[in-house]
């Protein structure tokens, strides 16, 4: 007997072999192909998608746009709507979506439709694409709900918050709330409080806290005093 397999003896059992096992082999290298080129096609469609969400805003942006003095005419204004509403139907989720309803509010705002804004806003802040975007909301749907009157639901708006790039701004946000009710004790304090948690990059807000903080100065305080560092600010 021989010690090893003939040629056609040896074919005839990877012949076998093959017949018996090809579906293992090969499947798993169907599987692999498969979903490497779906996984590409899938990244490839994504950036589409962004790249069209961008450009549509790009294009929003740029409609919104009036020279200083000059308003949106109500052709201008019901363009933009419909730009906007394209890209929030289309692109739902994302940042685009979240910077076309705040530009659609801040329009609307402009135009007195502070309910229709404020409906924009806080969709934002419902399901903003990030938090920064909802903090971003928030503080100006705060503003909103005090231009109409709804203080209590402005202050809750922006009562706390665990960013330090907003503690600044929701502190003077309630600052500004309570000075437009009177309260000029808590807007005294909530404007400190701004001053004291500005971050390095807003330097250039502390110019204007500081002016409000002096215009609700409590008597007897020596809260009236600029701040160190105050002077000669932009």
């Amino acid at each position: 007997m021989a010690d090893h397999l003939s040629e056609e003896e040896q074919v005839e059992a990877i012949k076998r072999w093959w017949n018996e096992n090809w579906v293992s082999v090969v499947l798993p290298i169907i599987l692999a192909l498969g979903g490497y080129l779906g996984w590409n096609s899938w990244q490839d469609h994504k950036q589409g998608k962004a790249e069209q969400a961008s450009d549509l805003y790009q294009q929003l942006a740029m409609a919104a746009e009036v020279a200083p003095g000059e308003t949106l005419s109500e052709e201008q204004r019901a363009a933009i709507d419909e730009s906007a509403n394209v890209i929030i139907d289309a692109h739902g989720g994302t940042l685009y979506a979240d910077m076309a309803n705040l530009l659609l509010a801040k329009i609307q705002v402009e135009g007195g439709q502070l309910d229709a804004a404020a409906a924009r806003l806080q969709a934002v802040v419902d399901n903003g694409a990030d938090e920064a975007i909802q903090q971003v909301a928030k503080a100006r749907l705060a503003r909103v709900m005090s231009a109409k009157g709804d203080h209590s639901a402005a202050l809750s708006m922006v009562a706390q918050t665990d960013s330090q790039s907003f503690k600044a701004l929701f502190a003077e946000i309630r600052g500004d709330v309570y000075s437009a009710q009177g309260k000029l004790a808590e807007a005294n304090t909530e404007y400190q409080a701004a001053l004291d948690t500005l971050l390095p990059s807003e330097f250039n807000r502390r110019s204007l806290i500081q002016l409000k903080l002096d215009a609700v100065a409590v008597p007897g305080t020596s809260d009236s005093m600029p701040a160190a560092g105050v002077e000669g600010d932009a």
